[in-house]
Formats: structure tokens, sequence, C-alpha cells
């Protein structure tokens, strides 16, 4: 099953091609998660949700990734980015709504 988002793949399907890539068998891979092998194989099949923020993050760091783009396959944001919104949601969703990627990427870059 594909998504439309995300280069159209989903979590559970990341993160299974992801793994092996890496080499990291089911059962060593929820035991560094602290999941059952049983849990980690139906998500990957798309048959459990992801899991909570905490254990993607774990997921993230096992599988060399970058933890946002996990959280985002995900369908999640990270804890602190919904505190920095929620700081000031008018402001920062007006701010979303506006930007491009590129005068971002181009901000981001200017500050380097």
């Amino acid at each position: 099953m594909k998504d439309k988002k995300n280069n159209n793949i989903k979590f559970g399907e990341f993160v299974r091609k992801t793994r092996l890539k890496l080499n990291i068998g089911l059962r060593e891979f929820a035991a560094q998660v602290g999941v059952s092998p049983a849990y980690i194989s139906k998500m990957e099949m798309g048959d459990f949700s992801p899991p909570k923020e905490e254990n993607i993050k774990k997921m993230a760091q096992i599988l060399k990734v970058n933890e946002d783009k996990l959280l985002s396959l995900a369908d999640k944001i990270s804890s602190d980015i919904k505190d920095i919104i929620n700081d000031k949601p008018d402001l920062y969703a007006s701010f979303l709504r506006r930007v491009k990627a590129k005068d971002v990427e181009k901000f981001l870059k200017d500050l380097k």
C-alpha cells in the first residue's frame, strides 16, 4: 500500500526496508526498540498502527534516519514542535501556510 505523501511509502514499509538494508533482524530490532517481534512484524505489514513517539524516535536512531521524517511517515509530529506551535498557534499556522519550502531552505542555508 502506498501513500501520496512522503515519497509514496508507508511507515511500516519504510521501517522494514530500512531495517533489512541495515541487516538488522526482526528480533534484534524489536529488542532495541523495547517491543515484541510480533508487534514489529504486524506494524511493518500495516496491520498495526505506528507506535508512540518515543518508540518512533528509538527506531529512527537504530535505523539511522531523521526522526522527524520517520514521525512524518507515521503521520505525527514531535512533541517539542507541537509545544512551539501551541505557544503561538495563530502566528505559526499563518507562517506555515505562507512559507514555501525553497524559502526555508534558503534561509537555513544563509544561517550557516
